[in-house]
């Protein structure tokens, strides 16, 4: 299965698995809470009913789910990595 996406749009995708791995793996230490809280993306949006700031630090529901769309994005970002160089005509001699 082979997915062409633009290299802006690649990239795009990479630093956002990038972000979003580094979020929840800070996350998951209560590192944006002070150390003793976590926080929770659905709540602070006003979707939830809880408190954005819980004193819940550890595996998720939003973590799971986190760990599961970087998989995706970084899946896609994968697949969709250009064909391989011909190397034999970037490297040819020009001694003609």
């Amino acid at each position: 299965m082979d997915i062409e996406l633009d290299a802006n749009i690649r990239m795009a995708l990479l630093i956002s698995t990038a972000v979003l791995v580094v979020f929840e793996l800070l996350n998951m230490t209560g590192m944006f809470g002070g150390g003793d809280n976590k926080l929770f993306l659905i709540d602070l949006l006003g979707i939830g009913s809880g408190d954005a700031l819980r004193p819940d630090t550890g595996f998720s529901t939003q973590d799971l789910i986190g760990f599961i769309l970087a998989g995706i994005m970084g899946a896609i970002w994968f697949l969709s990595k250009e064909d391989d160089l011909d190397w034999e005509a970037l490297l040819a001699d020009d001694e003609e």
